[in-house]
């Protein structure tokens, strides 16, 4: 009888280790491949985007299983090894893998970064698009962390990914940020000195999305970022970048956030508004962008009373009762502001002068029945998506075409752009090809490597000039109306005036080089042309553009686009007219664009 106890108690220990082995198997295993483990190594679709071999332990022998097999034999023989990836240690301890033997209090660097660095809030802040750098033209994305400390002071810190730009040649910017890749700074600091920069110096508009999260996920985003101060990351502008790293970090607390291969700012605002994760939204408009605002909202004759005052010709504002009192000293303020932020005061007597003119609003009543709402006016989650497709149909004189375009990244002016702070164009890698089954040919209308255009309306408050760049390769039309790719740099500047609220007129003094296997020439393009916003989505954009180069006949392209907005898609129709000399080139297309 004993012998049988003792030979069953014998098989159940041996039956229950051989369970408990099953089962540290299996958890190893799910935990290996969960998604939060994932986002802590920054693995997505089967690649790592951070290769460090400081932050990345298998290094050369890399997978999932084996980068976590190494973090618990690190955890096991190194006794502080847990200071260096607190994140990985609140996770692995939740998950059962590792005892809580050790005690992150005894990290000493990582203790001081939480008393300095609290994350009561975490939230998503988003910097609008600055027209004037070409790189920040689809604005700029971080991650912000606010908490009181325990001396009482509320500690507000962004955490931003970026690069230096540091040459002005635009195809050695393209190759570095593209192709080569530059080295990338990640940086947690002050949010003021941001806020400062993009709001004040730059005049962009700055949203705050608070997310909602709960303890336990602040505390781990947190941790995480603690692991990666001093990590070794590369920046790439379509794959790398501030928006892209940011969206890294909140699948650690988000794993259910959803972005496209190519992710832009926007693209992040928008898949964390997808997740339902945001708490609320804060919006700290620029003074330039209020004033633009208010020029759509303040009764032009009130608009005129302000301007004569900030000029000088009156020395008081009229005491304006009810809506338009309100009105009023909103616009009077934001004018003030401007000139106070950008510089514009740049004498001693200017200063005095605004200072004098600022003394002035307080004798204007207060109005705190009244209330400007911003939340509606221009949201970038209300802006058409940062990609797509369009397949179409073109018909010439000498032949019918079908059209295929795609456009990695950005959008166009004959897009839906009433939520962007002016019309602008922004593109990376836009390919458009077509081809004709009568003569079983496929061209390339052109590969365009990068595109940027801003027709920014100039008013008497705050000016604004228009520019175009574009750098790519074209089908170009010689004197004979025969086509042949070349490879084109082109730009200028303009101007561009509100005709009414919905109609722009504009002009550009433009020119380039185009370089293809026979030669390369020098010329000027200057462009003339309207873009109308219409009822139910419309948008016609006409523009008549000459070119003249020596040894070469004059060529005249007028050209009518008219679109119309659909739900994530749109309708675009373009008819044209190429004339040289007595020559003429008629064409007509029709495309369906997909926006994705």
């Amino acid at each position: 009888m004993k012998r049988l106890l003792k030979g069953s108690l014998l098989a159940s220990f041996f039956l229950c280790m051989a369970a408990n082995a099953i089962d540290q198997k299996t958890l190893v295993q799910d935990v290996s491949s969960s998604p939060v483990w994932q986002a802590l190594l920054h693995y997505k679709k089967d690649q790592l985007a951070v290769d460090d071999p400081k932050f990345i332990l298998s290094s050369g022998n890399f997978s999932l299983r084996n980068e976590l097999n190494a973090t618990l034999e690190l955890f096991a023989t190194e006794s502080v090894a847990y200071c260096r990836f607190p994140a990985r240690y609140i996770y692995l301890l939740k998950r059962g893998l590792i005892k809580p033997e050790q005690n992150l209090s005894a990290c000493q660097g990582y203790q001081e970064f939480l008393r300095r660095a609290p994350a009561d809030e975490i939230s998503v802040v988003y910097a609008s698009e600055n027209l004037v750098n070409p790189s920040s033209m689809m604005g700029h994305a971080m991650l912000a962390i606010e908490g009181v400390r325990e001396d009482g002071f509320r500690a507000r810190h962004s955490v931003s990914f970026f690069t230096e730009l540091d040459s002005i040649n635009p195809l050695k910017v393209i190759w570095e940020t593209i192709i080569e890749g530059k080295p990338g700074f990640f940086l947690v600091k002050p949010l003021r000195a941001h806020f400062e920069f993009y709001n004040l110096a730059e005049q962009r508009n700055v949203w705050r999305y608070e997310l909602d999260l709960d303890e336990g996920q602040r505390a781990l985003l947190q941790a995480h970022l603690w692991e990666l101060r001093s990590v070794n990351m590369d920046y790439f502008f379509h794959t790398q970048n501030c928006a892209t790293v940011s969206a890294d970090l909140l699948r650690l607390v988000i794993p259910q956030l959803e972005t496209s291969d190519w992710v832009t700012p926007i693209d992040l605002v928008k898949a964390v508004n997808r997740s339902g994760k945001i708490k609320s939204i804060e919006i700290t408009p620029a003074a330039k962008w209020r004033v633009r605002m208010l020029e759509d909202t303040v009764p032009q004759e009130l608009q005129d009373v302000v301007y004569q005052w900030q000029q000088g010709e009156i020395n008081k504002l009229p005491q304006v009762s009810g809506k338009d009192g309100f009105l009023l000293r909103e616009m009077a303020n934001a004018v003030l502001d401007y000139r106070e932020q950008t510089g514009t005061d740049g004498t001693e007597q200017s200063r005095k002068k605004t200072e004098i003119l600022r003394q002035s609003i307080p004798d204007l009543p207060e109005f705190s029945d009244y209330e400007l709402t911003l939340d509606n006016y221009r949201s970038p989650l209300k802006t058409p998506e940062d990609a797509h497709y369009s397949f179409g149909y073109q018909r010439t004189e000498k032949s019918d075409w079908l059209s295929l375009q795609w456009l990695a990244v950005g959008h166009g002016i004959e897009d839906d752009n009433r939520q962007y702070f002016a019309e602008n164009e922004l593109k990376l890698f836009d390919l458009s090809l077509r081809a004709s089954p009568q003569r079983e040919a496929l061209r390339l209308n052109h590969l365009q490597l990068y595109s940027a255009r801003s027709l920014t309306p100039w008013d008497r408050f705050t000016s604004g000039v228009s520019g175009d760049f574009r750098v790519g390769f074209y089908s170009l039309a010689d004197d004979n109306l025969q086509r042949q790719t070349a490879f084109n740099i082109h730009g200028g500047v303009g101007i561009t005036l509100a005709a009414s609220a919905d109609l722009r007129l504009y002009a550009l003094l433009n020119g380039g080089w185009y370089r293809n296997n026979d030669a390369d020439f020098l010329y000027a393009e200057p462009e003339v042309g309207a873009y109308l916003y219409e009822v139910f989505g419309m948008k016609s954009w006409l523009r008549y553009q000459p070119r003249f180069a020596p040894d070469r006949k004059t060529q005249q392209q007028l050209t009518l686009t008219h679109s119309i907005a659909l739900e994530e898609s749109a309708l675009i129709a373009e008819v044209s007219r190429l004339a040289v000399d007595d020559n003429y080139e008629h064409a007509a297309s029709v495309n369906w664009r997909w926006y994705f």
